[in-house]
C-alpha cells in the first residue's frame, strides 16, 4: 500500500510514533526516491515550455508575414494595374489624361492615393499631377535612369525620398513606356506615401517591441514601425544579410531568421516572405524576450506546485495534475494565438472557417457565410462539398493546391477559385489556410483558414487586361495583342510547317466622311466597318485596328495566296456596299496589301512591313484592290 494512503499515516499524532514504525525513514527513502524524479519533471516540462513558446512564436509570425505579405501585394498589384492601363490612354489629349488620374484616384475609394507622372524619352518630366512645372530633368532620378538602362517591360520600385515640395516621403513605382519595336518612349511614375503599406500594423499584437517591415530585395527599408518609443521607421536605410542580397536561396519565397536590430539593438525573430510578383519582402518580428514572457506566470506556478507536492508527499499526484494543467494551458495558449491570428485576418475583410478533416464538415464565421452564400453555419468541405461547390474547371487545382499542402510540400494552402451561389450564379474567392492539427502518422486532422471575396478585383483586372489589349473605339484587338497572336501564329507555323497570311489595309475616302459630317460620324463609321469585317472571317482570324483608319488581318493556316487574295476580295466587296452612319449614307473603298509567311517574311514585323508597304501600293495603282507584297531579295523556303 502506498504511503500517503496508509491508515496508521492518516492516524499517527505524534513525531515519535512515526520514527518508531520507521514512517520517517521511509518517508526519507520516498523523498529521495521521488525528488529526482518529481524535479527532472519539472525541469523537462520548463524546456518544453521554451520549445512550445518557440513553434508557436515561430507559426505566428509566419502567418502574419504572410497575411501581410497578402495585403501589401494586393496594394502594388492595384498601383501596377493602374500605371499600365494609364500608360495605354497616354499621348492623347493631356486633359483627358489627368481626369482619367483623378477618375482613377476616385474609384481606388482611398485604399491608396497616386501622384502620376511621366518623362518623356529624354528623361524630362512632360506631365505631373503634383504643382510641379513640365520640363523638369529627371534622368539622374533612380526610377527613369533603371528603365534608360533597358530592364525590360518590368515594375520598378524606388526606396523612400523626402519629397521637399510635397513635405513628406515617397515611394516611386514605375513602368517604362515602349512602342511597337521595344524602344523607350518615356516613363510612367506613380508616387505613393509609405503609410499605405503599414495599414495592417495595427491588426499586430506580439508585444511591445513588435517590429514590421516592407523592404526592397536589395535591403532598402521601404517602410518599418515599431512599438517601441523612437522606434522609427528608418526609411531608406540599408539592410545586410538574409533574406536580403540574395543571402537565401533563389528557389525560397519565405523563411525565418534571429537576429540582434542594429536600429533599436533587440533580439528578435522575424519571419520573412517574398511578393509573388514584385521584388519586395516583407518581415515581421517579435522580439525573444516578448515571445517568451506568455509563458512565465505558468513557468512559476509550475516550480510552486513541485515546492508542495515535495514537502507533502503528495509530488506523483501534483506531477500528474500539473501535467495535465500545463496541457490544458499549452492548449488554451495555442487556441488564443489561432484566435488572434483568425482575428488579424478578419480585420482584413476575409472570413474564417476550421474544417475538421475526419467528418468533411467545416464551421464558418459569419462572414465566411456571408461570401459562400450560406444559410447553415457548417457545411462539408470533403470531396462530395468541393465538387458541389467549386467551379469545374477550377477543381483540378484546388485538389493540387489541398494535396501538396496536406503532404507538406507547401507551406500554406491558397487557391483561387469560383464557387456557386443559391442563385446559380459563380463568384470569384480566394481560400487560404494551414492544417492545425495532425496524427501521430502526420495525416492532416483539422485545417482552418480564411475565404476572402476578390469578384470585384478579378472583374478589375478582366477590365483593366480587356483595355490594355483591345481598341477603345471599336472594341478590337489593338497593336499589342495583335503582335501577340502574331508571334504565337508564326511559331506555330514554324512547328507545324503551315502557312499564315496578314491583310493591312485602310479606308479610302474616310477623310472626306470626318471632314464633311464630324469626327463622331467617322468614329461610328468604323465601328460599323469593324463589325461588318469581322461578320465576313474565321472564328480563328484576327481583326485588329492598329490606328485611324488602319486594320490588319491575321489568317492563321492559310493554305496558299489565292486563299488570302479571296478573302481580300470579300473585304473589299464589303466595304463597296453602302453604309448608313446616323440616317447617312457613306460610300467608301478599301486598299489592302497582303503578306504571306514565310514567302515575305519569317516574323511578325516583316511580315506587317511587307503588308503595309502593298498596300501603299495599292493605293498609288488606283486603290480600291488587294496588292501582293514583294518577295525579299532572299527567301528561305519553308
Amino acid at each position: 500500500m502506498p504511503l500517503f494512503t496508509s491508515p496508521r499515516l492518516r492516524a499517527a499524532i505524534d513525531f515519535a510514533a512515526y520514527f518508531r514504525r520507521g514512517v520517517l525513514v521511509r518517508l526519507v527513502v520516498f523523498m529521495a526516491l521521488v525528488l529526482p524524479i518529481v524535479w527532472g519533471g519539472t525541469t523537462f516540462e520548463r524546456v518544453q515550455l521554451a520549445h512550445i513558446a518557440q513553434r508557436e512564436s515561430g507559426r505566428e509570425l509566419q502567418n502574419l508575414a504572410h497575411a501581410f505579405a497578402e495585403e501589401v501585394n494586393a496594394t502594388v498589384s492595384t498601383i501596377d494595374m493602374s500605371l499600365l492601363h494609364l500608360r495605354t490612354h497616354w499621348g492623347g489629349n493631356r486633359a483627358e489624361f489627368a481626369q482619367m488620374v483623378e477618375r482613377l484616384n476616385r474609384e481606388l475609394h482611398g485604399r491608396v492615393i497616386l501622384a502620376i507622372s511621366v518623362a518623356d524619352a529624354d528623361g524630362r518630366l512632360a506631365f505631373t499631377t503634383v504643382d510641379v512645372k513640365p520640363g523638369m530633368d529627371l534622368r539622374d532620378r533612380d526610377f527613369v535612369r533603371y528603365h534608360h538602362e533597358g530592364h525590360g517591360d518590368t515594375l520598378f520600385v524606388s526606396y523612400p525620398q523626402f519629397a521637399p515640395i510635397a513635405g513628406e516621403w515617397l515611394v516611386q513605382f514605375s513602368r517604362p513606356m515602349l512602342d511597337a519595336q521595344g524602344r523607350l518612349q518615356g516613363v510612367i511614375i506613380a508616387s505613393v506615401e509609405p503609410s499605405y503599406f503599414k495599414r495592417f500594423y495595427h491588426a499586430i499584437d506580439l508585444g511591445p517591441s513588435t517590429s514590421v517591415a516592407l523592404v526592397r530585395r536589395d535591403g532598402r527599408i521601404i517602410t518599418r514601425t515599431s512599438r517601441l518609443p523612437g522606434g522609427g521607421e528608418a526609411m531608406g536605410e540599408l539592410l545586410q544579410g538574409l533574406p536580403y542580397d540574395g543571402a537565401h536561396p533563389t528557389d525560397a519565397t519565405s523563411g525565418m531568421f534571429s537576429r540582434m536590430s542594429r536600429l533599436d539593438g533587440i533580439d528578435r525573430n522575424y519571419a520573412w516572405r517574398d511578393l509573388p510578383d514584385y521584388p519586395l519582402v516583407v518581415t515581421v518580428g517579435q522580439s525573444v524576450a516578448d515571445a517568451g514572457a506568455r509563458y512565465t506566470k505558468q513557468e512559476t506556478m509550475l516550480i510552486r506546485k513541485a515546492i508542495v507536492a515535495s514537502v507533502l508527499l503528495t509530488l506523483l499526484g501534483w506531477i500528474a495534475i500539473a501535467a495535465l494543467d500545463n496541457r490544458r494551458r499549452v492548449a488554451e495558449a495555442l487556441a488564443t494565438a489561432e484566435a488572434r491570428w483568425k482575428l488579424a485576418l478578419s480585420a482584413s475583410g476575409d472570413g474564417v472557417w476550421d474544417c475538421d478533416l475526419v467528418t468533411g464538415m467545416a464551421t464558418l464565421s459569419p462572414r465566411a457565410q456571408d461570401i459562400l452564400d450560406s444559410d447553415e453555419p457548417c457545411i462539408r468541405l470533403d470531396a462530395t462539398g468541393l465538387q458541389e461547390l467549386v467551379h469545374p474547371e477550377d477543381m483540378a487545382r484546388v485538389r493540387y493546391a489541398l494535396a501538396e499542402h496536406f503532404a507538406g510540400r507547401a507551406q500554406d494552402y491558397a487557391a483561387e477559385h469560383r464557387i456557386r451561389r443559391r442563385n446559380g450564379e459563380w463568384t470569384w474567392v480566394l481560400a487560404r489556410g494551414t492544417v492545425a492539427e495532425r496524427d501521430e502518422e502526420g495525416r492532416p486532422l483539422r485545417m482552418v483558414g480564411t475565404f476572402a471575396d476578390i469578384g470585384l478585383r478579378k472583374t478589375r483586372e478582366a477590365h483593366m487586361r480587356h483595355q490594355a489589349t483591345h481598341d477603345a473605339l471599336t472594341g478590337l484587338p489593338n497593336r499589342i495583342l495583335l503582335a501577340d497572336r502574331l508571334r504565337q501564329a508564326v511559331r506555330i507555323a514554324q512547328r507545324e510547317k503551315t502557312r499564315l497570311a496578314v491583310l493591312f489595309f485602310d479606308l479610302d475616302k474616310f477623310k472626306p466622311v470626318n471632314d464633311s459630317y464630324g469626327h463622331a460620324v467617322g468614329d461610328a463609321l468604323l465601328v460599323a466597318v469593324g463589325q461588318r469585317v469581322a461578320s465576313c472571317l474565321r472564328e480563328s482570324d484576327t481583326l485588329a485596328r492598329v490606328g485611324g483608319d488602319e486594320f490588319v488581318v491575321l489568317l492563321p493556316r492559310c493554305a496558299n495566296m489565292e486563299d488570302a487574295r479571296t478573302v481580300g476580295e470579300n473585304i473589299l466587296s464589303q466595304l463597296n456596299r453602302p453604309f448608313t452612319v446616323e440616317q447617312h449614307v457613306l460610300q467608301i473603298s478599301g486598299s489592302i496589301g497582303c503578306a504571306m509567311f514565310p514567302d515575305h517574311g519569317l516574323d511578325g514585323e516583316s511580315l506587317l512591313r511587307g503588308a503595309d508597304r502593298a498596300m501603299y501600293e495599292a493605293k498609288n495603282h488606283g486603290r480600291n484592290r488587294v496588292r501582293v507584297a514583294r518577295r525579299p531579295a532572299r527567301h528561305i523556303p519553308l
